[in-house]
């Protein structure tokens, strides 16, 4: 008995119905889709019977400029300025800064050093500076002419 062999027909496919099911579904979220109004905003309780700047931070902080520059003439090897006045020396330096923190008002001070300046230098001010209990110290990374 011979067997008859089955016809093997190629289906094709119809891709046309699931592409527009899923265009409708794609227009469906994004018509139901509600986005967040307040999603960067933080809730803070802040005191609304003060303005925004009612005491400025430079009346609270007194501020303390000290520019360490270049003096080969020295014996130290450079000069100390604190609010442009020049410094006889680093003794004299101290001093001045243990008068400035010993007011009642916090101490802020900023070094400037200046082209040529050794690290060695700069260590030696910040040295007297941490003597004299000045602790918020701050350095200027760029030069400019005051």
């Amino acid at each position: 008995m011979a067997r008859k062999r089955a016809k093997i027909e190629e289906v094709d496919l119809d891709l046309t119905p699931m592409i527009d099911v899923t265009f409708l579904l794609l227009i469906f979220f994004i018509c139901t889709m509600k986005f967040k109004v307040l999603e960067g905003k933080l809730i803070t309780n802040l005191p609304k019977d003060v303005g925004v700047n009612s005491s400025p931070v430079d009346d609270i902080l007194e501020k303390v400029e000290i520019d360490i520059l270049v003096d080969r003439t020295r014996v130290e090897g450079f000069k100390v300025a604190i609010n442009a006045v020049v410094q006889p020396d680093i003794k004299t330096f101290y001093t001045r800064i243990a008068a400035f923190v010993s007011n009642d008002a916090e101490t802020r001070a900023t070094l400037y050093p200046r082209e040529g300046v050794d690290y060695e230098q700069v260590v030696k001010v910040v040295d007297q500076l941490l003597a004299a209990n000045l602790t918020d110290i701050t350095f200027a990374g760029v030069t400019f002419d005051k």
